[in-house]
């Protein structure tokens, strides 16, 4: 069995995995207002796929403009007409109850968007312990530095630093 179907079987036996991504969204930020090839915003989700590859549907908020997304695969969404708000999302709040207080602390402290606080609820129930997110990045030119967060057990976790040599 693989290793991410023995760490990733959720009550309905169907094993899952999770990945944070990128979906566009038609809204454009005001600094590229006016430009002959505007660049659209592109916000972080995260999703969840089951045993067949199948990203299971979600609806996400555009973080600029507040547009409502069907996010229905991995860097695909369409924009729902008609809907400013999905009131039964998701907030950062909410996982104040499903966490760990002392993860929740962490992620707020390093000022986690709402993708990293549903990747670190999915890596916790899921008990994929030894798997890591990114707290903190900074591009120093030839490298790349930052912090990482492993979550080493149940109620255990551990921040670590790292330096990648930037390829060119």
């Amino acid at each position: 069995m693989r290793w991410w179907k023995q760490h990733n079987q959720n009550y309905q036996g169907r094993y899952m995995r999770g990945v944070k991504h990128l979906v566009q969204c038609h809204c454009i930020l005001p600094q590229y207002k006016g430009k002959k090839d505007p660049v659209f915003h592109k916000f972080s989700v995260f999703s969840v796929i089951d045993n067949s590859d199948t990203v299971l549907v979600k609806f996400a908020e555009c973080n600029s403009c507040g547009a409502v997304h069907k996010v229905y695969d991995i860097c695909k969404s369409e924009i729902v007409v008609g809907r400013d708000e999905v009131k039964s999302s998701l907030k950062i709040e909410d996982f104040k109850y499903s966490m760990p207080s002392q993860l929740f602390e962490l992620l707020i402290q390093y000022n986690k968007e709402l993708p990293d606080f549903e990747q670190a609820q999915f890596t916790f129930d899921n008990e994929m312990w030894e798997s890591t997110m990114v707290l903190s990045r900074e591009d120093l030119g030839t490298h790349v530095q930052g912090k990482i967060l492993r979550f080493v057990g149940k109620e255990k976790f551990r921040i670590e630093s790292f330096t990648h040599k930037t390829e060119f």
